[in-house]
């Protein structure tokens, strides 16, 4: 009896400090908190001396029996610098390897109760370099062509998306198509976070591509990294011969000190312009030159002084650079002018 007389006794002091422990730990301890955690700077070299900052405040009046800082998951405790050691600020001097790192700040009071801040994942940096500043690579991603397929006549639209996280823009951006690079200029978007294109015409085959830029630290990148990719395959089309018609000469007589005008009218139904365009006056080959309209449908002119003599002949002969060809007339010769003193 008397023992079970103790063992009451025991019991009721037991349930006192467990329910006095659980007042100060749900009650009566309050969760310390921490803000303008940072790391400073947030670029440099490896040699640069880089500072963690945090500011720890306990309602409770009370020191954290913990403080630390992680670096990439590597831990680094924090000492008391200026202020309470409860509503304080606490500092460390950190010296990081090459890379752009991510930290978060931890700490704990003396009852274990703990915070972290962000309260969860991290914030970014600092970025440190070697010799030079950390730089963050520009990316290209969504490359691609419009056209899988097409014909001779088919403008293939080559794009990329370029962006620069260190809001710079490119020296250059290029697309390679069978080893050949283009251009490629801002369609949509800013330079350095935009979409740039090319537009191409391309012969007959099977082609291959791939995109590459020079970003302004001078970082090649490329897309995809290795290789190429394959496309478009273009097929032939079929050819319409060019046409020559209104064939004009003024004037059709004149004297040997006056100008003469030879115009005829070229025109392509497949909208190609002529890879030859020739007036052969008098067994001689000239060049002619548009004068009015467009390449592929437009008047073309010869203009030139002749020597007297009423047996002045021509002709006018063009290619279109595709096989197709037309001379007029398809034979002989146009006569005139008829030049007088």
């Amino acid at each position: 009896m008397k023992n079970v007389k103790y063992l009451l006794i025991v019991m009721c002091i037991v349930s006192l400090v467990g329910i006095k422990l659980y007042a100060q730990t749900e009650y009566l301890n309050q969760k310390p908190c921490m803000y303008d955690g940072m790391i400073a700077p947030q670029s440099g070299l490896t040699s640069t001396n880089y500072t963690a900052t945090v500011h720890y405040y306990d309602t409770d009046g009370r020191k954290p029996n913990k403080i630390q800082v992680f670096v990439d998951d590597v831990s680094y405790a924090l000492k008391w610098e200026s202020g309470n050691s409860n509503n304080g600020v606490y500092e460390c001097n950190l010296m990081l390897p090459p890379g752009e790192h991510a930290y978060y700040f931890y700490a704990e009071d003396d009852y274990g109760i703990d915070v972290r801040m962000p309260r969860y994942g991290t914030f970014k940096g600092p970025a440190v370099g070697i010799t030079k500043l950390w730089n963050k690579p520009a990316k290209l991603s969504e490359g691609g062509i419009l056209e899988a397929t097409g014909s001779e006549k088919t403008i293939c639209t080559y794009t990329v998306h370029y962006k620069d996280p260190e809001q710079k823009p490119p020296v250059h951006i290029y697309v390679y198509v069978d080893g050949i690079k283009y251009p490629m200029t801002l369609h949509k978007g800013m330079k350095f976070d935009g979409n740039y294109i090319a537009m191409l015409n391309l012969p007959t085959g099977k082609h291959a591509y791939y995109f590459k830029a020079m970003d302004a630290m001078g970082n090649c990148i490329s897309l995809p990294q290795d290789g190429f990719i394959r496309g478009p395959e273009i097929s032939a089309t079929s050819n319409n011969p060019p046409r020559l018609f209104d064939v004009k000469l003024d004037p059709g007589i004149g004297y040997n000190n006056e100008h003469y005008n030879y115009m005829v009218t070229y025109t392509d139904e497949d909208f190609d312009p002529p890879s030859i365009m020739n007036i052969v006056v008098d067994g001689i080959t000239y060049p002619i030159n548009l004068k009015s309209g467009k390449t592929y449908n437009g008047v073309y002119g010869y203009r030139s002084k002749l020597y007297l003599g009423n047996y002045h002949d021509y002709y006018f002969y063009c290619e279109d650079g595709r096989g197709g060809s037309c001379r007029v007339p398809s034979t002989g010769t146009f006569h005139g002018p008829v030049v007088v003193k």
